[in-house]
């Protein structure tokens, strides 16, 4: 199969693959050669792939993929390989959306500002351990 990832600033990665691990919005799904034809919705997640017998993966942050006659594209807004993740940033920004995370109420007269941020945070949140998560492909 070939695997082609794309975001509105680059084409990230095109090469063959033997398999493709998406993060889709329903859940994990898993690409072999000769899979149905689909579209799919993705959320921030890892993107594995296995090509000459090796894993390797992306940070890929939402977005959509396309299976189709042994090919997956896959457009999202970014998508980071793990030589490009600095550790000690994803792990600060961690640190930083947890504790923001734990002094957030969703109760009071601010609720509704209070659920945007909740909602920013949490996607913060996400990313960074997603992030830290990639470094392992190394």
């Amino acid at each position: 199969m070939q695997l082609e990832v794309v975001t509105p600033s680059r084409k990230m990665l095109e090469t063959a693959v033997e398999s493709v691990t998406l993060p889709g919005s329903e859940g994990e799904l898993g690409i072999l050669p000769e899979h149905i034809p689909l579209v799919t919705t993705l959320h921030t997640g890892v993107l594995s792939y296995s090509s000459n017998g090796e894993t390797r993966a992306l940070a890929v942050h939402w977005g959509y993929a396309q299976v189709e006659a042994g090919r997956v594209s896959v457009l999202v807004e970014l998508a980071e390989s793990a030589d490009e993740i600095d550790v000690d940033r994803a792990r600060s920004a961690e640190t930083r959306a947890r504790e923001t995370l734990s002094g957030i109420s969703v109760s009071g007269e601010n609720w509704e500002a209070e659920q945007q941020r909740l909602t920013k945070y949490e996607a913060k949140f996400k990313r960074a351990l997603v992030r830290q998560q990639v470094l392992q492909f190394r």
